[in-house]
């Protein structure tokens, strides 16, 4: 389901200097298996793709170049990958890279649980622009669940969900043994590609229980943090504040006794890397307060775009009602949500004899909807008969 408050559609910095458009819901295509999602996605023609059942990954791929893409996240999909190894390239799930004008929805995504070893995360952004992120599950990353690093930019992430439902693995090459770290933003202090850059929006978003520390931390980017829940019992800090990172965190909710202990933490403290600001306002758990070091302007979102928070009171019971991958996108009704419409479906009623309709490409392959040009149309009816008819659509 979707709240009051939910814009569906970019917001924030997703929205400055152009527009996050995805496949404008055009060529849909149903994936099945991890090959076929990176098959779908590759390119730059405009497609949208369905995910349907578990896709297992047994290591991260990688999608480069891609644009004009919108992957929904079918009930009860999710993106897979369940080894716990020590052999890095065998961790992870996605990574996106040098892509341009996407659009993810509804995806559950499941690592093997975290493991200091500098392993891969659930989904990696590097060099991306104009990303949207929307009612995304992550769990259980191994180095992370998200991370946005290599001069990205025009970020929107939306009503997700990050957790942890595995105890973590000890041990790990990396020394911590507790690695459940959700979000880096911004991979090093002397990473120059990440300046001026990193610029994220973050809205109505749940860290929830087994997050330590990385909700997110963040270097260089202006980032906006806004109506977020910080619910994790086991929180060490919830925002990290490190090298040139401009936070302005507005109306969030910091719920457990560890998030209202440290809902923020200072990381720019290495000799000559000590430059960060910091805004805290209107949040539940948290003081308001400015803190920075060196001599960079606050971020102040409204300088930039409009984006109207609600109370921090109402936060709670809006972001665990409705975060994570909670969108009722089907095509078993041949009815998907997209920007509060139907995504190119044919409308008409369907009388009491129709059982079933099923659309084809002219190839063979089902689709969700009908598409531009000639389509196979298989109507199934409660008689027995099969109808099928060649349609066009314009």
């Amino acid at each position: 389901g979707m709240s009051k408050y939910d814009a569906n559609a970019p917001v924030g910095w997703g929205t400055v200097g152009g527009k996050i458009t995805g496949s404008s819901d055009k060529n849909a295509v149903v994936v099945t298996t991890a090959a076929e999602l990176i098959n779908a996605m590759s390119g730059t023609d405009a497609k949208t793709i369905y995910v349907k059942g578990t896709l297992t990954f047994s290591g991260q791929l990688a999608v480069n170049g891609a644009q004009n893409k919108t992957v929904y996240g079918l009930a009860g999909s999710a993106l897979v990958n369940p080894t716990h190894t020590a052999t890095v390239d065998k961790t992870g799930i996605l990574m996106l890279k040098n892509c341009k004008n996407i659009i993810m929805r509804n995806l559950t995504f499941k690592g093997a649980g975290a493991y200091d070893i500098d392993g891969k995360d659930n989904l990696t952004v590097q060099n991306c622009q104009y990303l949207w992120v929307d009612h995304c599950d992550f769990q259980d990353g191994v180095d992370g669940n998200f991370d946005c690093n290599n001069g990205s930019d025009n970020i929107c992430v939306t009503w997700c969900r990050f957790h942890y439902l595995l105890k973590p693995y000890a041990g790990g090459s990396g020394g911590s043994n507790d690695h459940r770290f959700s979000d880096l933003w911004g991979g090093s202090d002397k990473n120059t590609k990440d300046l001026g850059k990193l610029r994220t929006t973050f809205a109505n978003c749940w860290w929830d229980e087994g997050c330590r520390e990385r909700q997110p931390r963040v270097r260089f980017g202006q980032v906006h943090i806004m109506n977020c829940l910080y619910s994790s019992s086991v929180s060490n800090y919830c925002i990290g504040a490190a090298y040139r990172s401009n936070i302005y965190a507005e109306n969030c909710a910091f719920t457990s006794n560890n998030a209202k202990k440290t809902p923020w933490k200072r990381y720019a403290t290495a000799k000559g890397y000590t430059d960060y600001n910091i805004t805290m306002k209107g949040c539940l758990g948290a003081a308001d307060v400015q803190q920075h070091s060196g001599n960079i302007a606050y971020f102040i979102p409204s300088n930039y775009y409009s984006l109207t928070a609600y109370s921090a009171s109402e936060v709670e019971k809006e972001v665990s009602t409705y975060a994570g991958a909670t969108l009722n996108i089907t095509t078993a009704t041949n009815k998907a949500m997209a920007h509060g419409s139907t995504t190119a479906i044919d409308e008409t009623s369907a009388t009491a004899e129709i059982v079933e309709t099923r659309y084809f490409t002219i190839s063979g392959s089902e689709i969700p909807a009908p598409q531009s040009g000639l389509n196979i149309v298989k109507t199934k009816l409660s008689n027995g008969k099969t109808i099928v008819k060649k349609i066009m659509m314009r």
